[in-house]
């Protein structure tokens, strides 16, 4: 981290919706945003953006070691998100009707991976649990993406959920 430069912004969720003006100033030096959330429901204002946070931290399951690995994720370009904040926002976009059926063929390695990435695992811990390389995983994840036509981890999940790929 070089003099003025920051690379996560650690921002309440209160500051987030109150105050943009100050956040835009902040984005324009690019750091990542990790929001902090009082519970694992995400406003609407939140999901609104911009900027879309590039990951989430529940009050309630705050800890040290939560924090650490957040930001060490974060920093490796992953969007860290406790699971009960990703299952309240599966529930939400169930309930909402809003699904886009794509015709999607995956691998049984595909498959596996899926379903640890819906578990929430990092690439190394997948690699260690599927004993492949963490460089396989990247490449698994990078088809994964590519195939659900999907911007991020959680958004692949999200898809694949949409088309009946995998439950929650």
């Amino acid at each position: 981290m070089g003099a003025g430069r920051v690379d996560v912004l650690l921002l309440h969720e209160d500051d987030y919706v109150r105050d943009r003006g100050v956040l835009a100033g902040v984005r324009r030096r690019r750091p990542k945003l990790m929001l902090l959330l009082s519970t694992d429901d995400v406003r609407e204002e939140i999901l609104a953006g911009p900027p879309v946070p590039d990951g989430f931290l529940v009050e309630d399951e705050l800890t040290a070691s939560a924090v650490e690995e957040a930001l060490r994720r974060t920093l490796a370009g992953e969007v860290p998100m406790p699971t009960s904040v990703t299952r309240g926002l599966l529930h939400r976009l169930r309930e909402s009707g809003q699904h886009r059926q794509r015709e999607v063929s995956l691998t049984a390695r595909e498959n596996e991976v899926l379903l640890l990435l819906a578990e929430g695992m990092s690439n190394k811990q997948i690699a260690r649990r599927l004993g492949i390389s963490s460089h396989g995983v990247k490449r698994i994840v990078a088809s994964l993406l590519l195939k659900l036509g999907a911007p991020n981890r959680t958004a692949a999940v999200v898809t694949a959920i949409q088309n009946g790929l995998i439950s929650c």
